[in-house]
């Protein structure tokens, strides 16, 4: 029996995390997995009025510290809007996006680990 396609997709959806440090946060390390459409759905179910509060909620609800705790609560979206530099969120909402998908340096380097379930 051939292996299943959802068998290669779980394989390849690793659990591991990324990590930004905010230097204007006073060196706050954050941590982030990887989005997945169930993250986007939940957000969505929540009817942002626009693209600024949905990266909002998915900052609120993805970020992490090292522990794995979250690094921020709902309520915390008040202050995260109104006291922090738009430019620095800007950029940790970024990093959080892009830690989604691998660089190309770190596919090739997957696939050459273990060719069967590295990502692609």
């Amino acid at each position: 029996m051939s292996e299943r396609s959802i068998d290669v997709i779980r394989r390849a959806s690793r659990t591991e995390r990324k990590m930004i440090e905010v230097a204007e946060w006073e060196g706050l390390k954050l941590y982030f997995n990887k989005l997945t459409t169930a993250d986007i759905q939940g957000i969505a179910d929540r009817n942002p009025k626009d693209t600024i509060e949905r990266n909002m909620y998915l900052l609120v609800s993805k970020a992490q510290v090292e522990s794995g705790e979250p690094a921020f609560n709902v309520g915390d979206l008040h202050f995260l809007r109104s006291e922090a530099d738009f430019m620095v969120v800007q950029r940790v909402i970024n990093f959080m996006f892009e830690s989604a998908v691998s660089s190309v340096e770190e596919a090739k380097e997957a696939i050459k680990e273990d060719p069967i379930s590295a990502p692609v």
